[in-house]
């Protein structure tokens, strides 16, 4: 999930064990929340390493 930096806390109610990460000024995506510059990704790596196993 991207977010703008108006929608950070917002965007942790919904994410389980959330994981932040700034996002480079050259990366261009858009708040999933009101669609202004995103300037964090938010990711649960738990879920993340699951769909890989899953994969396998």
């Amino acid at each position: 999930m991207f977010v703008c930096s108006n929608h950070v806390k917002d965007a942790l109610k919904h994410m389980y064990v959330p994981h932040i990460k700034l996002i480079p000024e050259e990366e261009s995506y858009r708040c999933h929340l009101c669609k202004n510059k995103a300037k964090y990704k938010l990711f649960q790596y738990c879920y993340q390493r699951n769909q890989t196993k899953k994969a396998i």
